[in-house]
């Protein structure tokens, strides 16, 4: 096990590692989503149907029954620069794991026992759902909101067995995160140096049925080391993204007086080009 992951799996179950490690940024919460309908809107999905693939993919899934990629419902809330709260959103994620086995940490068995995937490489996006006018914000349908080109290094940890788990990324400590947004928004992430998400995910588990997992685990064979990559399982997502610095963005009261600018120096310009062609 590296480092990483006993890392993780320490600051999972609340404890200090006494290792030295190079201090990690402080992020600043600039964004935030949460469910529409407090139903499962993930579905992680191992490589084959006896869960005993070292591939699996994860997405958002557009009802609480579905097993294919599909968009969830979401209300979606900046944090930063008076931008808008409480926007009608659509969410779409998509990861995958590459030959990857999940692994145990902790006190296992028991209640202390961990398990962690990590490896998770893809994209994700938050667009406007319908058109809204919210503040001095009208934005159309489909506006991009926020969303990752890439994240590569992601992982998924909970207790084994458990309901809960947590869905993060972080640049650079484990992988990248690269986020765009509408210009509309003025959200500059180009001085941030770190990065990151991080999803909660509850209600884990009925995946395929009542004979299904219930709970957060992995298929292991002769020893309570995971041969496979997390089992198949739905959960409901809600989360938040943080940088280090905030992205910094205009007031919309700034970009008022940004404009009014550019149109005094257009007129003064204006003025001296027609005084100019008097005196000739």
């Amino acid at each position: 096990m590296n480092f990483k992951q006993i890392a993780a799996a320490a600051l999972i179950a609340g404890s200090v590692l006494t290792a030295s490690a190079p201090a990690q940024a402080v992020t600043t919460p600039f964004a935030n989503f949460s469910g529409g309908l407090n139903t499962a809107n993930i579905y992680w999905k191992n490589g084959n149907a006896s869960n005993t693939s070292k591939n699996s993919s994860v997405y958002t899934i557009s009802s609480a029954t579905s097993v294919v990629p599909g968009v969830a419902n979401v209300t979606f809330n900046f944090l930063v620069g008076g931008l808008p709260t409480a926007i009608n959103a659509n969410f779409n994620l998509i990861g995958t794991v590459t030959n990857t086995a999940a692994i145990v940490a902790g006190s296992c068995p028991g209640f202390a026992c961990f398990i962690i995937q990590s490896n998770i490489f893809g994209s994700f996006s938050f667009t406007a759902n319908g058109n809204q006018t919210i503040g001095a914000y009208t934005i159309p349908d489909g506006t991009l909101l926020l969303g990752a080109t890439n994240y590569s290094g992601a992982l998924v940890a909970g207790p084994r067995g458990g309901s809960t788990a947590s869905f993060n990324g972080s640049d650079p400590a484990s992988g990248t995160v690269i986020y765009t947004s509408d210009s509309m928004f003025g959200l500059d992430f180009s001085n941030t140096t770190s990065r990151d998400f991080s999803l909660s995910l509850s209600s884990i588990g009925q995946a395929g049925g009542p004979s299904s997992q219930v709970g957060l685990d992995a298929k292991a064979y002769a020893s309570l080391t995971p041969t496979a990559s997390m089992s198949t399982f739905r959960a409901y997502a809600q989360g938040s993204f943080g940088s280090e610095p905030s992205p910094s963005v205009p007031e919309p009261a700034t970009w008022a007086l940004f404009i009014a600018g550019f149109g005094m120096v257009g007129f003064q310009a204006r003025r001296r080009r027609a005084k100019t062609s008097v005196a000739a």
